[in-house]
């Protein structure tokens, strides 16, 4: 026969049925209580004071939770997201708006038959660094006469104009920025129609030098290339006009990013006057062409002598004379002017 500790197997279990029975009487006590009215009024109210406990830690939970899903914003934070989002909407406005313009300025330049700039073909190259080179502010691209660059190329990376191309060599080309102080760009603002020239203020920024109106120009607008020396493009974004003290300055575009490719650009294609070639048949008038001459009255013809033949070998010309009006006519003349 097995054992199973120090029950015998076959034997009553007491204790679980002891239990067992425990727990029916406390159960059937509980429900006595609960039908007491002064038990259940002490339990209502620990039960109606637990009940604002567990719903004060529940919003703090909440609140809890939705700062940490919101990473801690605060109103601060909502106003700003709110007026970004207002931005993004007017930018999309301002974004039609510049493309319907383009598409009108385009039809208005063909009606009018508008000569534009002609543009060569551009060059996309990788800048380095220069060290001890000639300039404050330089650097170096990696392609050169082999790839059509020449002088005065303009370097152009994403965010504007980054500078010009001063020396050219087999493969490499030398790029002189704008904060050297060699840099002369002339620019423009776009709001204030302001013109001024660009210095370079030794590597570390640069000034606009000699404005035309200085109290028209508008703090923080934008400020492209004029191209009034023919020899940068037009219209190409160079920074935002800062006044420091009594002169005004840009925040130059070229430092937004890191320049690490540009894009060289040749200047337009302005041929001088003294190099156009002459037109086709037209002869150029010189001292002779532009003086006025008076024809001289010709001279009477003197009549040839009788049996003397005219000298060239020609006969002269001579109308048959006309009879007068008046003369009377001979007699039996008829109307066809022969006698019968």
């Amino acid at each position: 026969m097995a054992w199973y500790g120090n029950r015998r197997s076959g034997q009553p279990r007491v204790g679980a049925r002891a239990v067992v029975v425990g727990l029916g009487i406390a159960m059937v006590g509980v429900l006595a209580i609960q039908t007491s009215s002064t038990v259940r009024s002490g339990i209502d109210a620990s039960r109606r004071s637990m009940d604002g406990t567990t719903a004060s830690l529940a919003g703090f939970a909440s609140g809890l939770a939705g700062w940490s899903f919101g990473f801690g914003r605060s109103q601060e934070d909502e106003a700003r997201i709110l007026e970004l989002e207002a931005q993004v909407r007017d930018l999309h406005r301002w974004k039609d708006l510049a493309e319907t313009m383009a598409l009108r300025m385009e039809r208005y330049e063909s009606l009018l038959d508008i000569v534009g700039e002609t543009q060569g073909q551009s060059v996309t190259a990788r800048i380095v660094a220069e060290e001890n080179g000639p300039f404050a502010a330089s650097k170096i691209a990696n392609a050169g006469a082999s790839n059509g660059v020449r002088e005065g190329f303009a370097a152009v990376n994403e965010y504007g104009l980054v500078g010009r191309v001063v020396r050219v060599g087999e493969y490499t080309s030398r790029v002189l920025l704008l904060t050297d102080f060699a840099s002369r760009i002339p620019v423009m603002g776009t709001k204030s129609g302001d013109r001024a020239l660009l210095v370079g203020d030794n590597g570390t920024g640069a000034r606009l030098v000699e404005p035309e109106t200085p109290d028209q120009i508008i703090p923080g607008e934008v400020w492209v290339t004029s191209g009034d020396d023919g020899k940068m493009p037009l219209g190409v974004r160079v920074g935002t006009a800062r006044k420091v003290g009594d002169e005004w300055r840009l925040d130059l575009a070229l430092d937004a990013g890191p320049i690490d490719f540009v894009r060289l650009v040749p200047p337009p294609d302005f041929a001088s006057p003294d190099l156009v070639p002459p037109l086709g048949a037209v002869q150029e008038n010189n001292d002779s062409t532009l003086r006025t001459v008076s024809a001289a009255p010709a001279a009477p013809a003197a009549p040839p002598a009788t049996g003397a033949a005219p000298t060239g070998g020609a006969r002269p010309a001579t109308a048959p004379p006309t009879p007068a009006a008046n003369a009377p006519r001979p007699a039996g003349a008829t109307g066809q002017g022969g006698a019968q």
